[in-house]
């Protein structure tokens, strides 16, 4: 893996990068687009970061050597103030409110959409980016398909399922989208989990028949699972689903 050591403006830190890590179970980084690698990154200040730049890394506090740790989903910046943010209250803005912070030492670097909250950091703080000249030679972001979202039941016994990426406001009640091998495979599971005890599954032809007894509700309850235009599954509402663990502090 190749290692790149870059330098910013007025400081004296050393800014180590790495190459982009492939996606695992644990390490869940999406892709770069094509051509895009971190031979393009420069180093900048949060509050120097424009519109259009491709936030890639962040860096260790220094001074000195300073190592660069991915974002797992590379993003275009659309930098506010933090007193101007847009989002209107996503839990980031409310916790950094909460906690008594001056918000004029801070930046968002990307206001809240339907899957994450802002991306709140220092006014100060080094990051990593592809600049939005260099970015435009290359395809978009969202060229490179998205990791699926990963999820068990019985506290990790059975899994990881993989769904369609969920929203921030995602509960564990709320239905997940697998494909038909991944239901096939939580049938499978759930007649020996402890998420399945008051349940039975069965296939009437592309159907997914759950019915409970009355340990599980007070009346027996049913629910069909048809597949959607896409031959995808929504299952949720009858037991907790639990994300699966990341290693958030690998230093890559």
């Amino acid at each position: 893996m190749s290692e790149r050591i870059l330098t910013l403006t007025g400081s004296t830190d050393q800014f180590v990068v790495i190459d982009r890590p492939a996606a695992t179970l644990t390490l869940r980084y999406r892709a770069l687009p094509d051509g895009m690698n971190v031979s393009h990154l420069v180093v900048a200040q949060a509050h120097q970061v424009r519109a259009g730049d491709v936030v890639v890394a962040f860096f260790s506090n220094g001074p000195g050597t300073r190592h660069a740790t991915h974002v797992a989903e590379a993003f275009v910046a659309d930098p506010h103030h933090r007193l101007g943010c847009p989002c209107q209250g996503c839990e980031a803005c409310e916790d950094n409110t909460a906690h008594g912070v001056t918000a004029d030492r801070y930046t968002c670097l990307a206001p809240s959409d339907d899957v994450a909250d802002c991306f709140i950091v220092f006014h100060n703080a080094p990051v990593a980016i592809v600049p939005a000249d260099v970015a435009a030679q290359f395809p978009p972001l969202h060229s490179t398909p998205p990791l699926p979202d990963l999820f068990t039941i019985d506290d990790g016994t059975h899994g990881p399922y993989e769904a369609l990426p969920v929203s921030r406001t995602w509960g564990p009640y709320d239905a997940i989208s697998v494909t038909r091998e991944t239901a096939e495979q939580l049938v499978t599971d759930l007649r020996t989990s402890n998420a399945g005890r008051h349940l039975t599954c069965r296939w009437a032809g592309e159907g997914l028949v759950i019915t409970s007894d009355t340990r599980f509700r007070t009346e027996p309850g049913l629910m069909i699972v048809e597949p959607d235009a896409e031959g995808r599954y929504r299952i949720g509402g009858l037991w907790p689903w639990e994300q699966w663990p990341a290693d958030d502090d690998t230093d890559a």
